[in-house]
């Protein structure tokens, strides 16, 4: 009895482990799907009216790195008719996959800073993920 204890004890303590390595960080057992993810912005005005953003910029703060994403013309039409830009997508996953960042959103109507939004984003082994920060923004005066 004091033996099946004793080996009992030992198994425990033997996974019982404090490694800095967890299952979170590997990512080959992983099946994501196919999807490819965006997280975007909604900028409005006070009466719920989309507004065209002439043009913005998406800035990682530590360091300044510019991760706009370049859109086309089909692509920027839409979003001003929406008022819907991309913040942060899967293009980024690999690169921040398990880290968090802090980015700054910023829109201009003419040379006039309309918005100037802080949001913490980050990826998991699969896809981008917003983990704090307001998605629908309302201007007062476009």
């Amino acid at each position: 009895m004091k033996s099946f204890i004793v080996i009992t004890f030992v198994l425990l303590a033997l996974n019982c482990s404090d490694n800095d390595t967890d299952d979170a960080s590997n990512c080959s057992d992983v099946f994501c799907t196919q999807e490819f993810r965006t997280i975007t912005v909604s900028v409005k005005d006070r009466d719920g009216v989309a507004v065209a953003l002439d043009k913005f910029k998406v800035l990682v703060l530590a360091g300044g790195e510019d991760i706009t994403l370049n859109t086309a013309n089909g692509e920027y039409d839409w979003m001003i008719k929406n008022g819907t830009y991309p913040l942060f997508s899967d293009k980024y996953s690999m690169e921040y996959r398990n880290k968090e960042l802090e980015v700054n959103f910023k829109g201009y109507i003419g040379n006039s800073l309309v918005v100037d939004s802080h949001y913490t984003v980050g990826a998991d082994c699969c896809h981008v993920t917003l983990i704090e920060g307001e998605t629908a923004i309302v201007i007062d005066n476009p």
